[in-house]
């Protein structure tokens, strides 16, 4: 009976978990192609450095996507970077997760959302740590995410934020295919242990 229950448990939890860990992983090496381009679509989602003028994206399997520019433009106080959704790619998002960003008040930043029902703006700055999760408050279906590190101060600091990736509600069809798998092995193994 124990060994029943404790199938059904691992069931439960290996379907939450696999369907949670779905998302946007800007950190996958599937994105290491972005270092150096302006622009890198993996899937239907695309990344674009967007300003300063010339500026191009990089890439770390730690800390994601972020904007790189060479000379003086590197003196800018504002880095951009876009991430747009194609075919659905962006349903269900429920937040962002940003690295490097610099700690306490001396870098802030705003995340646009262009979302199915309209534009949301959100505000986020450093932590100790450098790493910032942007909590969107419900899911959101988004068509376009654009990042803006800034120096609150006005001041030429090179800003040096990288981009994580993005959380999403679990998929359904996932948890359900998983659970059921994890029933159906459950009910073999009740019945091996029967004969």
């Amino acid at each position: 009976m124990h060994k029943n229950i404790l199938t059904f448990i691992i069931a439960l939890l290996s379907g939450a978990a696999c369907s949670w860990a779905l998302g946007i992983d800007l950190t996958s090496s599937a994105w290491s192609s972005a270092n150096g381009a302006a622009e890198t679509t993996v899937g239907n989602v695309t990344a674009f450095a967007a300003f300063p003028p010339g500026s191009v994206l990089s890439w770390s399997s730690t800390t994601g996507l972020g904007v790189d520019a060479d000379g003086f433009l590197a003196l800018s106080p504002v880095d951009i970077m876009n991430v747009s959704f194609a075919n659905g790619s962006g349903n269900g998002l429920t937040g962002a997760s940003i690295a490097n960003l610099f700690t306490g008040s001396l870098e802030a930043g705003i995340l646009e959302l262009v979302t199915a029902t309209g534009t949301d703006i959100i505000d986020f700055s450093g932590s100790s740590s450098g790493n910032v999760y942007i909590n969107f408050g419900s899911a959101l279906n988004v068509l376009t995410a654009e990042f803006c590190a800034l120096d609150p101060y006005g001041q030429l600091l090179n800003q040096s934020y990288s981009v994580k990736g993005f959380t999403s509600v679990p998929d359904g069809g996932t948890t359900l295919t998983l659970l059921g798998i994890g029933l159906l092995s459950m009910v073999i193994f009740r019945r091996k242990l029967a004969f």
